[in-house]
């Protein structure tokens, strides 16, 4: 069967200490949006260095998830999930926005069906 991915792409703060997001991420992050049902498997990454071109993200997460059209729950994303949406405001207030300096950070996010070979 092939898999489910949703794909997440985005920048943290600038000047936030990368040790910092990594040991958010492994403590708050995962174990939060590991403990929904429909997600298979999920994994943050972070670009060490382009080889060819350059991304406008330095982040992106990978979640494989049983079913596309559950994760999207009609427009509210993420299952619907009330912990993980309010996560996921927290997440923005913490790390995808700078108020002193009015930075925020797109969070795009793709759905992308595996081909089999």
């Amino acid at each position: 069967m092939a898999r489910k991915l949703v794909l997440l792409t985005y920048n943290i703060k600038p000047g936030v200490p990368l040790e910092e997001y990594e040991e958010y991420t492994r403590s708050i992050d995962y174990p939060i949006f590991r403990a929904n049902p429909g997600v298979v498997d999920y994994s943050n990454y972070v670009v060490r260095r382009n080889a060819r071109g350059e991304e406008w993200f330095k982040h992106f997460d990978l979640m494989f998830v049983e079913d596309l059209d559950a994760f999207h729950a009609d427009g509210a994303l993420h299952h619907g999930d009330p912990a993980v949406l309010a996560h996921a405001a927290g997440w923005r207030a913490k790390w995808g926005a700078d108020p002193a300096t009015g930075w925020r950070t797109d969070v795009n996010i793709t759905y992308a069906d595996e081909i089999q070979g």
